[in-house]
């Protein structure tokens, strides 16, 4: 060992004059002299080791386990077990050969997909080899356990082992996402779809997990299923779980304050008459669920969609803040979908609501600001707009002008058209629109702003009537992915997503010559 020592003490005081290509062969040395710490490892507070490991993300700690034996076999977990292609580096690209017919084509995703699940799978229990004796999962303990790969049924076997290591090393967050990222056809993609065994997280068995992730799965409670102890976050992704099987496995679960349900069925509605008293967050996303009540006295924060078509929340005085998302922005409407929006927001009442976020069409705009419902303590607005073509009138501007009378307390507004537009720059005289007076809105921000009609006419409104305005941000370029992606859009992520610069020039200059006069210069900054 001395002899050992010498040798990287040696390596080190001869590193310092060497170049950066003779430095990396250097480090590529002293990295295989890892395995000979093999004699001082017993010496080493287990605790001290584990620190280190999670220090690292799981991706680098695998990649030094195939480096050293001597580290694997030490069987020291790094608290975080997240699996997914990344951490192996495996691509799932299928990279089609477009020369070939339709069911080649098929035929040869089907083979690549089988050679990458049985790359992860393999890889999985490499990792987890050494920490399968029963002396090592009864003292290894886990903060998350994660199985994120689109497996099928077949595999049954390996998520079923997976799932006894994640409750016998007593993981607080367990994960299980079947979900391919590719689209799966043809008669090899049967994908898991199968029942999961949730009876093994129920009692005591499962009294650690506080988040559970479950994504393409089938879920039927059976008679003896007790619920989750300390559960405080579930999220269901494409699950297979009827209303009432959904319905009792909320209501065993008393400790449940955050709750995601999004592409589920086969779910019509959903009614719990007893109190869900811990509950904060809801999300009810792209689900066959049309009805929902519940009695959520502590909910502050509420996620929907126009799928949800019917929704009583009783008690719930302290939601403050919402978001509706419109499955059908994309289309035209018809007499039947402005009726179930206007039932919607006519139906729920958000008086306490004091932050809003929309995802609406031109459309939609003028028929939710047509509803009845008053926003009275409302202080934060964001609108998400998706403008597919030029509109042929500014009705929609009059109607937003409407939503923001039922706000009468708004401080702040933001306002951010898709970047996914196809309206062709025209050249035409911009007038405000004719509304009352806002005696409360500060400020207002404004990106992915064009001359599509009535967007700079609304800005002049807002200019003229804002009472106490104190600055607006006008920005050409847009971010908000209103078109591809559910996302909301806020000021909050500026830096983080990169914007579409297309036509931004023209944009800047047409906002230059509407808003640039040296009447709004103290108020109007144009990015």
């Amino acid at each position: 060992m001395e002899k050992q020592s010498s040798q990287e003490l040696s390596i080190e005081n001869k590193s310092a004059g060497f170049s950066r290509v003779e430095k990396q062969k250097l480090a590529e040395i002293q990295l295989q002299l890892l395995p000979y710490v093999r004699i001082e490892m017993p010496y080493l507070c287990r605790d001290v080791l584990r620190d280190i490991l999670s220090r690292l993300s799981i991706k680098d700690v695998v990649r030094m386990s195939t480096l050293s034996r001597e580290w694997r076999q030490q069987q020291i977990c790094h608290p975080d077990l997240v699996f997914t292609k990344d951490t192996f580096g495996i691509s799932t690209d299928p990279d089609p050969d477009f020369t070939k017919t339709i069911n080649a084509i098929i035929r040869d995703t089907d083979t690549k997909r089988a050679s990458w699940t049985a790359e992860f799978i393999v890889n999985v229990d490499s990792v987890l080899r050494p920490l399968w004796s029963t002396s090592t999962t009864t003292t290894t303990t886990l903060d998350k356990f994660a199985i994120e790969f689109g497996l099928l049924r077949k595999h049954k076997y390996h998520i079923d082992r997976w799932v006894n290591f994640s409750i016998a090393s007593r993981a607080k967050y367990i994960a299980f996402d079947f979900t391919f990222d590719i689209d799966c056809v043809g008669p090899g993609c049967d994908q898991y779809k199968d029942v999961f065994p949730l009876c093994k997280l129920s009692g005591p068995s499962g009294s650690c997990v506080t988040s559970l992730v479950l994504g393409y799965v089938w879920l039927k409670l059976p008679p003896s299923f007790c619920g989750i102890t300390n559960l405080t976050k579930l999220t269901l992704k494409t699950v297979s779980i009827n209303g009432g099987d959904l319905q009792r496995l909320l209501l065993s679960c008393a400790l449940l304050e955050h709750i995601n349900i999004e592409w589920c069925s086969p779910l019509s509605s959903l009614r719990i008459g007893q109190e869900l008293c811990r509950l904060q967050y809801l999300r009810v996303r792209r689900s066959e669920l049309e009805m929902l009540e519940l009695h959520a006295p502590n909910l502050t924060k509420f996620e929907f969609d126009k799928d949800l078509a019917q929704i009583v929340l009783s008690d719930c005085l302290r939601l403050s803040e919402a978001t509706f998302l419109s499955n059908m922005r994309t289309q035209e409407f018809n007499d039947y979908d402005f009726d179930d929006l206007a039932f919607t927001f006519t139906e729920l009442a958000l008086p306490y609501v004091q932050k809003l976020f929309l995802l609406l069409n031109l459309d939609q705009v003028l028929r939710f600001s047509e509803n009845q419902t008053s926003f009275i303590n409302l202080r934060h607005l964001n609108m998400n707009l998706e403008i597919g073509w030029d509109p042929y009138d500014d009705s929609w501007a009059i109607g937003f002008i409407h939503l923001l009378q039922l706000s009468p307390l708004l401080e702040e507004l933001e306002l951010h058209v898709g970047r996914d537009r196809f309206c062709p720059p025209t050249m035409r005289m911009v007038t405000a629109v004719q509304g009352p007076l806002h005696h409360h809105l500060k400020s207002v921000h404004m990106s992915g702003f064009c001359d599509v009609l009535g967007l700079a006419e609304l800005a002049l409104y807002i200019l003229g009537n804002a009472t106490v305005l104190e600055r607006m941000v006008v920005d050409p370029v847009a971010y908000a992915e209103t078109l591809h992606t559910d996302d909301i859009y806020s000021v909050s992520k500026a830096g983080i997503i990169e914007g579409d610069h297309y036509h931004v020039d023209q944009n800047r200059m047409f906002a230059e010559q509407i808003l640039g006069s040296e009447e709004f210069r103290h108020i109007v900054t144009i990015l």
